[in-house]
């Protein structure tokens, strides 16, 4: 997981600003903690409010287990949702690695699920075990760090939404390349396949009509469906020149 998050240099999203998930979560970070700490007086009233805080950390850390869920999901209906087929496709047409590249935003973002809910569980023992508050600065930059990490991963997930939409695109992209080369290769055998049986029935002598015939019973003596149309179908293909 490292190694991927290293190759597709995943840990540059935390300060990419041209990531519009960084942006709106540093302006969120930045009007609350100036609000907290100018307004509201949080550090020094924070004896006071801490019980509220321990009880918002076990609601984020119920709601973040979800989203983790949501990010391996999301994995998981990626992967399962492009044959080996469409992904070779994809290979094909796709220089910049896209598939892989959304599975490491998934795989980043999981990630970053799980370190959060690691450090909120210690936040919530070291509330419990009543120790003495940190000194101001470090407590700022701790809740500030907090705070950013926190809106981050919230709007990060939520810009995965655009990265399946552009997956969903190369899909349906590399579908139709698909059903346009099965169409072709399917010309080709099919004219592969006349020219050898032209030479076959010209080598044996034997004609269309009796070729026809034994066609006719063995589409009798098989489990085929719609016989009447399959018969028809070689009847104008084989009747006809």
């Amino acid at each position: 997981m490292v190694e991927r998050i290293k190759k597709y240099g995943r840990y540059k999203d935390y300060y990419s600003f041209s990531c519009i998930e960084v942006k709106i979560a540093a302006a969120i970070t930045f009007v609350l903690i100036f609000l907290m700490f100018e307004f509201f007086s949080f550090y020094e009233s924070f004896k006071v409010i801490e019980s509220d805080i321990k009880q918002i950390i076990v609601v984020v850390i119920g709601g973040e287990f979800t989203l983790l869920g949501m990010s391996l999901a999301g994995m998981a209906i990626i992967t399962s949702l492009i044959s080996p087929e469409i992904l070779s496709v994809i290979n094909k047409i796709d220089r910049e690695d896209t598939i892989n590249r959304v599975l490491s935003h998934f795989e980043f973002s999981a990630f970053n699920f799980g370190v959060q809910i690691s450090y909120f569980i210690l936040i919530y023992f070291a509330l419990i075990s009543k120790r003495e508050v940190i000194e101001k600065i470090p407590f700022i930059i701790c809740s500030t760090i907090i705070c950013y990490h926190f809106f981050f991963n919230l709007f990060y997930i939520i810009s995965l939404i655009g990265d399946c939409i552009k997956i969903n695109e190369i899909k349906t992209q590399s579908k139709q390349i698909a059903s346009y080369e099965k169409t072709f290769y399917n010309i080709v055998n099919e004219l592969r396949i006349d020219y050898l049986l032209a030479l076959s029935l010209k080598e044996k002598g034997i004609k269309r009509e009796q070729l026809l015939k034994d066609l006719y019973v063995m589409i009798d003596k098989s489990n085929l469906d719609d016989k009447p149309n399959i018969k028809e179908y070689l009847c104008n293909y084989y009747g006809n020149g």
